[in-house]
């Protein structure tokens, strides 16, 4: 029989220890970045030592599988509890509101991830998609599998774009908001925009026809390689190799990767500036501003995918003078589209804005970047309905 000493207590180990090293995990690797966080600091962070760590999980590429799954097993528990699309569309509005940063885990630092177990999370996700649009399918019995499918992952990423800003609310108007704005994605019909003509070509056509220097090349690899695998999971030979050269040439035309990186981000930036602004010039209202301020917003989107990707996730990896002035530069970005949405809707609250525009543009950038979705040559049409309706707040069963 166990005795104890007379004035000692015996430590017992907490039963949800667990949980709570993965539910720190997760708030560090969304902070940080997966990479810039230790074993050490997520031990720490929970008030225990790391040997005491590994007794629950193998090592920090186990716990991120472990946390990464735990986001997507609860999404799909909320889709698979909900008897009917507008239980889901509530339940998912108080679950967004209470785990924030559960998209960024999966946009972000599932990269880092296996590729068999990105796979099987990718399946899972899936899944997701097909039991939402089962309840969209008894709710719109109109729609298409296609249509059905695309309805889908934007009510997900509707839900899911509070992850990439901290814009706060209330928590009930924030809810409410969120369901507004899910509702409206899920309800506003498809097929009634009219495609958009372009007058003139953009940089990126002008340019399509002439030769890529060697430094484009490895400048495009770059892009995609960090946008797929991060930043700090790709390394010089990897880029060298994707473009047949080999890695210490890249040194030829970029000092470091760094500096990849910063030029990539850079191109980001003034390509989308320069889209914005020759939109802007075209329109002659308000409501033509908005219009088409979101349609060259998708254009960008679908044509600078893997930008996308690193405007979303590779910021923090910039040196400290650049990481500022693009975050400054996101910041303007964003408050041109307030300003442009407060002339349609006088009054608008700027947070809800805010948090509405962000909506809209996840919703733009996951379909670009989503398997199938990104092949629909009506794409850009049924994202312009579907954004139009959001920042509207139109077309809603309610």
């Amino acid at each position: 029989m166990r005795t104890e000493e007379p004035g000692r207590a015996t430590a017992r180990r907490p039963p949800d220890r667990k949980a709570r090293i993965a539910a720190a995990a997760g708030d560090l690797f969304c902070e940080r970045g997966y990479h810039n966080v230790s074993v050490a600091d997520v031990a720490a962070a929970v008030g225990i030592t790391a040997p005491a760590l590994y007794r629950h999980f193998k090592g920090k590429p186990d716990l991120l599988l472990h946390v990464v799954t735990g986001v997507i097993e609860k999404i799909a528990a909320t889709a698979q509890a909900a008897p009917d699309l507008d239980s889901y569309l509530r339940a998912s509005a108080a679950r967004s509101v209470d785990r924030r940063g559960a998209a960024i885990l999966w946009q972000r630092e599932a990269r880092h991830l296996p590729e068999a177990s990105r796979e099987e999370l990718r399946r899972a996700l899936s899944d997701i998609a097909g039991r939402i649009g089962a309840l969209l399918k008894d709710a719109r019995p109109e729609l298409s599998s296609s249509d059905l499918e695309l309805t889908a992952w934007c009510v997900v990423s509707v839900f899911g774009s509070i992850s990439g800003h901290r814009v706060a609310l209330p928590r009930r108007r924030f809810e409410q908001l969120l369901y507004e704005l899910g509702d409206v994605a899920a309800h506003h019909p498809l097929g009634t925009a009219v495609s958009a003509v372009a007058d003139e070509p953009g940089p990126t056509q002008l340019y399509a026809d002439l030769a890529v220097s060697r430094r484009e090349e490895l400048l495009n690899a770059a892009i995609r390689l960090f946008d797929e695998r991060g930043f700090q999971s790709v390394s010089t030979d990897d880029i060298g190799e994707a473009t047949g050269a080999t890695g210490p040439s890249i040194y030829k035309h970029f000092p470091s990767k760094t500096d990849l990186l910063v030029a990539a981000v850079l191109r980001g930036g003034e390509q989308r500036r320069s889209a914005t602004e020759r939109a802007l010039a075209r329109a002659g209202t308000p409501r033509a501003s908005l219009n088409e301020l979101l349609r060259s917003y998708i254009e960008f989107a679908q044509r600078h995918s893997h930008l996308i990707g690193l405007l979303i996730g590779e910021l923090d990896q910039l040196p400290e003078k650049e990481r500022k002035s693009s975050r400054q530069a996101q910041r303007d970005y964003l408050a041109l589209w307030v300003h442009v949405l407060d002339e349609v809707r006088p009054g608008l609250d700027t947070a809800e804005a805010k948090i509405t525009i962000s909506a809209v543009m996840t919703v733009v950038d996951n379909a670009v970047r989503t398997g199938r979705l990104g092949e629909r040559p009506d794409l850009a049409d049924r994202l312009f309905e579907i954004g139009t309706a959001l920042l509207l707040r139109t077309g809603s069963s309610s």
